[in-house]
């Protein structure tokens, strides 16, 4: 919530690329009609964290998912995980995944990306919860997803469901 505007701009011009490449079926139910979110809606969407899922595959196609709590900064996704996960050797042997994310039928987010594991946390708070406080510190490892694609939609000026 707290993105710089170079990262709102970026942020805007990768959901503008993944509009106009997008395929027919995105196209028409996810960018047209005034569903799109802008960047400034995306980022107070996402929030500093959100429950969403991390979809993985592995070299051989094997898919994987998992619902975490996500966090965004920077421009990234943060994802923290188990140095045993089957999720870290996806991500090991193919970068690509997709996180998933929404609120009700009419907000949502679909942002495909390229994670690569990082020495350095920014989400790292200096004091533990009782709840992160039963996992050893060693056993995690954070993933950073940096975005190739994002669509984020919410209803449209007029719709039922917008407030």
């Amino acid at each position: 919530m707290h993105e710089q505007p170079e990262t709102v701009a970026r942020l805007q011009e990768l959901l503008d690329h993944s509009a106009a490449t997008a395929g027919p079926a995105i196209r028409k139910n996810f960018i047209g009609g005034g569903w799109a979110m802008s960047a400034q809606e995306f980022i107070a969407f996402w929030g500093e964290s959100r429950m969403a899922t991390v979809s993985t595959a592995s070299r051989s196609g094997t898919a994987h998912a998992v619902p975490l709590d996500v966090h965004l900064v920077d421009g990234r996704f943060y994802v923290p995980t188990f140095t045993d996960s089957r999720r870290l050797s996806d991500h090991r042997e193919n970068a690509s995944c997709v996180i998933t994310s929404w609120d009700g039928p009419y907000r949502a987010v679909i942002a495909y990306g390229d994670a690569r594991e990082v020495d350095a946390d920014p989400t790292a708070r200096t004091e533990a919860t009782a709840e992160e406080q039963r996992y050893d510190r060693d056993q995690l490892v954070t993933i950073a997803v940096t975005p190739t694609r994002i669509y984020a939609i919410r209803p449209p000026t007029g719709h039922h469901a917008a407030n």
